[in-house]
């Protein structure tokens, strides 16, 4: 059993995509970039378990994909690798990462760079522990007035 991460929202591309290169850019989805040696990939890379958006706008993650992991460095791929034929190819956006424990909360942005990154968020509230299930997870606190 593997851990899970969970992701919303949508990475928007910077150009107007054309024909071949929405053809292209579907083919890296769902691919292991551990079998393609001509990728420059660091040795922490997952599947790539993104989609098209419907409107086709941007790309997002496939949400019927279980135990997503490193999708940051799988996001730089697909950046890299349309980029060696349309220079022009970019995207924008952020994607929220909510990972099994209540403290795995990030972020997925696209920096000034061009590349994505990751970054922590800092999580509202108190942490409890359930006394009964000792599930972890977050209360958010309001000020008192007294």
């Amino acid at each position: 059993m593997g851990y899970n991460t969970e992701f919303k929202g949508v990475l928007t591309f910077t150009c107007e995509m054309t024909a071949p290169m929405l053809a292209k850019l579907n083919g890296y989805f769902g691919e292991d970039p551990s079998k393609h040696p001509e990728w420059t990939v660091d040795r922490k890379t997952g599947y790539i378990d993104l989609e098209l958006t419907k409107d086709f706008s941007g790309i997002q993650w496939d949400s019927g994909t279980e135990k997503t992991c490193f999708l940051e460095k799988s996001v730089d791929i697909i950046i890299q690798q349309m980029r060696a034929q349309w220079p022009e190819f970019g995207l924008t956006g952020v994607l929220q990462a909510q990972g099994e424990d209540s403290d795995d909360r990030w972020e997925l942005y696209i920096g000034d760079d061009g590349l994505a990154h990751k970054r922590m968020v800092k999580i509202p509230g108190v942490k409890v522990t359930c006394p009964e299930c000792r599930h972890k997870f977050y209360v958010e606190t309001t000020p008192s007035n007294g």
